[in-house]
């Protein structure tokens, strides 16, 4: 049984992909900002994450300060280049984690299944699968994992070799696939303002 302190939570709130256009302002603003339910979801997300580790860390490489209230902030190490993608903000996590596995969730889905950190758990080991994702029957979600510490160098070699699929390395590393219902509001991926009021959010002002 894995417990709270050989666990770390790491939320993904940095990079390009993480920004959207604001509705009817004009300019850019960060996804782990926006207002879901009364929340930024940052928040929500480590509160989601805070069930399972007392370590919360956060990938981002804009808006350090407004993510500091929600954890330790973690940007990309800077010889993976700019905006590597999301898989340069976990090699970093990893980098900074003091704990054998960590617990990876993108900051923009919502709807996660309440025994997702339970399950992908129970799906790696440390003589087994170091790398468990979430998938559905329609759809897969690699960035929704666990994974082993021991997993950073050949993800660390596989970016300095230009790769960014995660997917790719997922597959090079044997990764379990976990699935889970495909319910309506499940792995709900907000990309878009429309999106967000789909989801019953807001934009922060």
């Amino acid at each position: 049984m894995k417990g709270r302190d050989s666990l770390t939570g790491l939320i993904l709130a940095g990079g390009q992909g993480r920004r959207m256009q604001r509705a009817g302002h004009g300019g850019e603003v960060e996804k782990g900002l926006l207002v879901l339910n009364g929340l930024p979801l940052v928040e929500h997300a480590r509160r989601y994450l805070g069930r399972h580790a007392d370590t919360i860390l956060i990938s981002a490489n804009t808006h350090l300060n407004d993510f500091e209230s929600y954890g330790t902030v973690v940007p990309d190490e800077p010889q993976l280049g700019a905006y590597s993608g999301p898989l340069a903000g976990v090699t970093s996590a990893l980098a900074r984690s003091t704990t054998p596995w960590m617990v990876v969730l993108p900051v923009d889905v919502t709807g996660l299944p309440e025994d997702l950190v339970v399950r992908l758990l129970e799906a790696v080991s440390d003589d087994g699968a170091h790398i468990a994702y979430a998938r559905t029957q329609n759809s897969v979600h690699p960035l929704c994992m666990v994974l082993h510490r021991a997993s950073r160098q050949s993800l660390y070699e596989f970016l300095l070799a230009g790769e960014r699929k995660v997917q790719a390395w997922q597959r090079q590393n044997d990764a379990a696939a976990v699935l889970f219902d495909d319910t309506d509001h499940a792995f709900f991926n907000i990309n878009t303002p429309q999106d967000l009021l789909r989801a019953g959010g807001s934009l922060r002002d």
